[in-house]
């Protein structure tokens, strides 16, 4: 069985745009969140490597959700 921890970055973005009616760029979320670019398109391409605590912080704010909602512990057989 094979663990790994992943994250649901792509599917809270699209759900924040689709109830704001808009488009978000990832600059956008950057802008908003202070976190840089790359660090975003490691999480929007579920490429992280390190889950830094600020930057759980500040997602979860700007997604108004929980640490679970965002990260995803998963069993693979």
């Amino acid at each position: 069985m094979t663990e790994k921890i992943s994250n649901r970055f792509r599917i809270l973005l699209a759900q924040k745009a689709t109830r704001e009616k808009r488009n978000i760029a990832l600059k956008e979320v950057g802008r908003e969140t202070g976190i840089a670019w790359s660090t975003l398109n490691a999480w929007a391409n579920n490429q992280v490597t390190r889950y830094d605590a600020p930057v759980i912080k500040a997602l979860c704010e700007y997604f108004s959700c929980q640490v679970g909602d965002l990260i995803i512990f998963e069993h693979e057989e």
